[in-house]
């Protein structure tokens, strides 16, 4: 398969075309060819409060986030582009229309258009507005790196987070500072401690770093009455524990001894930090358990190095802590997210060199959005994530490298997903998976009774197929290519993917495959299957076992699916037939009481394709609903 992308630059040719166009193809990505057009003015962003009355600065490590009485209206995150109509706003009009980007009367004390729609109608305060006047210059470059280069005081700048957004007519160059830099004493943070045999462009350049030093605890945020992130970390996580014991869930072990000290950072980013290591989860990233060094180690201290990917992850972390507290407001961490482009952005356009953390930095990004349905800056984030693989990494480093390995996989499956749902071809040329491929089938030669490496392969195979399906069907779809062919193709295509059956059944009989189920629950008139046969799933060491086989059984229902619509190979009783197992294996896990925090996001798809072929009937679809709404409650 011919990659559609050319280059690194090509693949976003169609996101920032009229940038690209002036760029050289040798030289560096910039913030804007990467992540286009800049993010909605701080004003109108979800995170503001207009109910609160401005209050007196708070010290630094006193800053908490405010929360407002009522959260305002959800709407997209689509980042704005060239060919969008602007328009007209004024400095002085409600925060109610600013949020929904229309021209304010500015009649008081509610405006027309806040009338005929029934609307809370807040202007700025005399205060705010008298301010809004003096704006600072943002940093030079030199000013963004973290550590003896300055000798300016951590408090010597401020972050505004509510800042009016400008006329039209206003210079648009002037960029709100968000500068603090660390005190000269900070400690000096260590690389992560993984083998490092460098082919990347970025590898290359290891001696140096690049850190925007850019610290949210002392912004100013308007103050609420509401108790900061810190003041009550003990009886949140005592009710977390308390949760996770009622439902079987057993909480992974903190890695917060192994990591740098992060007692220089603010109270509400330390909590977030916090949670991410006792709560947070290979499953909640959509990874495997062989990432989970990866996620609890290499991410966050990248993330102490470089502050983009410090706001991802804490944004990341404090969206989960809002859905299983019940107590989520969209600003909440929704202020994290949108700082932490304001940091990419300013990173990538400081002409530093890209490197990993660059790069998990849009991978967070990316499953953020994933997270919260946001598929429209999902799209766009995929594609600069390409770019930056095509840069940083090869197909040699990612068998090579630990950290390229992780980062790989994680790209893959947005790359995999994202072509199966758009109905094209993978944006990652097919050489990548191929060799992902060669190298993880090696390695289970190499180690035949190594149960992780047997599943790297099957995963591998798996990965492919979606590659190879996505591709075939897009030519299929096209009239790229004859029906016969087509066929004989589809053909080959069933039987890779048996490859991954024939891995997965050569664990069967093994000393963890499951007899007798603890703590069984007696079966009732809404129990669509037996969750408890004999012999159906595995424990310990082959837990992922389980994970592989669901995610075997959904993709062949999408296989058997698309060839009983484009040639009729299959038929509806196969595919529930495949529905009922994936049912049946999905309810053993989701009951078995040692199961990982978050274990229900592995099923994130394969919930989807049961509800699609499952019979007709009322438990299943009841089944369905209650999986999905646990799905949403998992975040």
């Amino acid at each position: 398969m011919a990659p559609p992308y050319s280059s690194s630059q090509a693949a976003l040719t169609g996101y920032t075309p009229s940038f690209l166009s002036l760029q050289d193809q040798n030289a560096p990505l910039s913030a804007y060819s990467i992540l286009g057009s800049g993010q909605y003015p701080d004003s109108v962003a979800y995170w503001h409060n207009p109910s609160a009355q401005p209050q007196p600065p708070l010290p630094p490590a006193a800053v908490a986030a405010s929360y407002p009485s009522v959260p305002p209206k959800a709407q997209s995150l689509l980042q704005p582009t060239s060919d969008q109509k602007k328009h007209k706003r004024t400095r002085s009009g409600c925060f109610t229309c600013r949020s929904r980007r229309i021209k304010c009367d500015e009649a008081r004390p509610v405006c027309d258009r806040c009338r005929k729609g029934n609307r809370d109608c807040v202007y700025p305060s005399a205060t705010g507005a008298s301010k809004s006047g003096t704006r600072s210059v943002s940093k030079p470059r030199g000013s963004l790196l973290r550590g003896n280069e300055s000798s300016a005081h951590p408090g010597s700048e401020d972050f505004r987070v509510l800042e009016p957004i400008a006329d039209e007519d206003e210079d648009g160059t002037s960029v709100v500072s968000s500068t603090r830099l660390s005190p000269t004493a900070a400690p000096t943070w260590s690389k992560p401690n993984l083998p490092r045999r460098q082919s990347g462009q970025s590898l290359k350049q290891q001696g140096g770093r690049h850190v925007v030093a850019t610290d949210l605890g002392g912004a100013r945020i308007e103050n609420s009455n509401s108790p900061s992130p810190s003041s009550d970390t003990s009886s949140r996580y005592d009710s977390l524990s308390a949760r996770s014991a009622s439902v079987g869930v057993t909480l992974p072990e903190p890695y917060g001894s192994t990591l740098p000290s992060i007692a220089h950072l603010p109270d509400d980013l330390r909590f977030y930090l916090n949670y991410h290591q006792e709560f947070i989860t290979y499953r909640h990233y959509f990874l495997k358990p062989v990432n989970d060094r990866f996620v609890h180690q290499s991410i966050i201290e990248l993330a102490l190095q470089y502050d983009p990917l410090l706001y991802a992850v804490v944004g990341f972390s404090a969206y989960h802590h809002c859905v299983q507290n019940n107590s989520g407001k969209l600003y909440t961490f929704l202020k994290y997210y949108n700082f932490a482009l304001k940091l990419l952005r300013k990173s990538l356009g400081s002409g530093e060199p890209h490197n990993e953390a660059t790069l998990i930095t849009v991978l967070v990004l990316t499953t953020f959005e994933e997270s919260v349905g946001d598929w429209v800056n999902l799209i766009g984030h995929h594609q600069a994530a390409h770019a930056l693989v095509r840069e940083i990494l090869t197909p040699e480093s990612a068998n090579l490298n630990e950290l390229h390995g992780n980062i790989f996989v994680w790209y893959a499956r947005f790359d995999v997903v994202a072509g199966i749902l758009a109905g094209n071809e993978t944006i990652l040329s097919r050489d990548w998976y191929v060799a992902k491929e060669e190298y993880d089938a090696q390695e289970a030669a190499r180690h035949p009774n190594d149960a992780t490496k047997q599943l790297a392969l099957a995963n591998s195979i798996n990965r492919r197929f979606g590659l190879e399906m996505a591709s075939l069907y897009a030519k299929l779809s096209r009239g790229l290519i004859p029906v016969n062919e087509f066929i004989i193709q589809n053909e080959l295509l069933g039987q890779t993917l048996e490859r991954v059956r024939t891995i997965l059944e050569s664990f069967n009989d093994s000393d963890y495959t499951v007899r007798e189920y603890p703590n069984q629950v007696p079966l009732t008139p809404d129990d669509v299957v037996d969750p408890y046969v004999p012999g159906g799933m595995h424990h310990g060491p082959l837990w992922e076992v389980n994970m592989t086989w669901v995610d075997y059984y959904s993709t062949k229902a999408m296989y058997k699916y698309q060839s009983l619509l484009s040639v009729r190979q299959s038929s509806v009783e196969e595919l529930q037939s495949l529905s009922v197992e994936l049912v049946r294996l999905m309810e053993a896990v989701d009951r078995w009481p040692m199961k990982e925090s978050g274990c229900i996001l592995a099923f994130k798809n394969s919930i989807g394709m049961a509800a699609m072929f499952c019979p007709r009937d009322e438990r299943y679809i009841m089944w369905a609903r209650r999986k999905f709404a646990q799905l949403e409650q998992s975040g």
